[in-house]
């Protein structure tokens, strides 16, 4: 993969020079000088994927191995404790209670929010990667964003819409838009035309005026254009994304005709990690707000916005906006937004919004058959691609050795998995408890 030619939608083309996370992440070089790690699913190949010289194979393995689609892409998601994102429903067992809820969601038009409640290992990033995919094959436009700390916390509005923008993709016939082709079809169609903020892009759009300066100020980027108003990085701002979002949202389905707009929120419980008390508090507002934005709240079109000591907050929602551009959080009724955020049992987001028709999924560790049924298949799998036979009695007892991982967490239990097979295709006469104690 080193040394191929790659492009990214709003950085430009480049050359990967690495990559880490088993494939998962890429360094690119890019034209303009600009060296930074990017998801490889945000990439678009140039060129096939240089082949790399591997070593031989060891000299225990005398026959060719099988080829078998996607096999190996399965395998080390798995070893890096990652969902297999091409074969997330094939891989998904013991979960039928809670896709069915899943599905009920998606069609329920009464509810905008999903919480994917479960400590940590149990599943949570698997489930928030089917609803990606059922979302999609259910005509909804998707965008997907994993909380972090530093680069995108819910105290700054703007870091989370910018990774939004950079991930959203919406189906169109055999294809997916990303977030500049949609605004160029809404341009043409002369969409949004009263809104505040995309109005007047969108205008300069269809009129070609549009500069890379401007692009990246839609998208959330630096930029020097200021000329339709500031997008600001404050923890007060969440009403102007939510206003963006909102109008992005309710465009897709009156003009692309799509079911509307699912927001996925993976590692939400990562905003209890912040440096001042009031990132807390401001990262709660703008979760609740998409909440409340998502549940079409009528409130948000019709409430007064006033000054208090601190800031400016809506008198009927409570909700902090922005004191430079006091936009509504929501553009119209229906919005057609849906948001999932997954969650460790310990953070509640439901407290506060018990009014609301929110729905709750609770993980439980996956039942010992279940286990027992994911791993025979996975060392079935196993055995075509890497050509690992093992007797009855070896595969029994590494399922006995790796099943009370299980209780750590499921995502443990499959590195576990993973790691045992492959030290078996190494080391044949090894003993694999040998390997307690080194899984993480």
């Amino acid at each position: 993969m080193k040394g191929t030619r790659v492009k990214h939608f709003t950085l430009g083309e480049g050359e990967i020079i690495d990559t880490r996370y088993h494939g998962y992440e890429c360094l690119v070089r890019f034209i303009s000088g600009l060296t930074q790690w990017v998801k490889k699913r945000y990439l678009t190949f140039l060129e096939s994927p240089r082949k790399i010289e591997t070593k031989k194979p060891p000299l225990h393995i005398s026959f060719p191995l099988p080829k078998i689609k996607g096999g190996r892409e399965v395998i080390e998601a798995f070893r890096a404790g990652i969902v297999p994102e091409n074969w997330i429903k094939s891989w998904t067992v013991g979960r039928a209670k809670e896709l069915a809820q899943i599905k009920t969601w998606l069609h329920d038009q009464t509810s905008g929010t999903i919480i994917i409640k479960g400590e940590y290992g149990t599943g949570k990033t698997h489930l928030i990667e089917y609803l990606y995919h059922q979302s999609q094959e259910l005509d909804y436009a998707v965008a997907r964003v994993s909380i972090d700390p530093l680069s995108a916390h819910l105290a700054f509005p703007k870091r989370i819409y910018r990774e939004l923008v950079q991930t959203l993709r919406v189906p169109q016939g055999e294809r997916f838009l990303n977030f500049r082709e949609v605004l160029s079809i809404l341009a043409q169609k002369k969409a949004l035309k009263d809104h505040i903020i995309l109005g007047p892009f969108l205008d300069a759009l269809r009129k070609k005026e549009v500069t890379t300066p401007m692009w990246q100020w839609i998208e959330g980027l630096e930029s020097t254009f200021h000329e339709f108003g500031g997008l600001y990085d404050h923890t007060t701002a969440a009403n102007i994304y939510s206003y963006i979002l909102s109008g992005v949202s309710r465009a897709l389905v009156e003009h692309l005709d799509t079911s509307g707009l699912v927001l996925l929120f993976d590692e939400t419980e990562s905003s209890r990690i912040y440096r001042y008390t009031y990132e807390w508090h401001r990262g709660m507002n703008f979760l609740r707000g998409l909440i409340l934005v998502a549940n079409d709240e009528p409130d948000l079109l019709e409430e007064k916005i006033v000054k208090t000591q601190h800031c400016y907050q809506g008198e009927l929602t409570d909700l902090v906006y922005s004191g430079h551009r006091k936009l509504p959080y929501i553009y119209e009724l229906p919005s057609y937004l849906k948001v999932a955020f997954a969650v460790t049992p310990d953070f509640s987001i439901q407290q506060t919004m018990t009014e609301y028709n929110i729905y709750i999924l609770e993980l439980e560790p996956l039942e010992p058959q279940y286990l027992e049924h994911f791993f025979y298949r996975f060392v079935e799998l196993y055995r075509k691609v890497y050509g690992l036979r093992l007797t009855t009695k070896e595969k029994r007892e590494i399922f006995s050795f790796i099943k009370g991982y299980a209780n750590i967490s499921t995502r443990i239990f499959i590195k576990a998995m993973v790691e045992c097979l492959d030290f078996k295709r190494f080391y044949p006469a090894g003993e694999v408890k040998t390997l307690a104690g080194g899984f993480s």
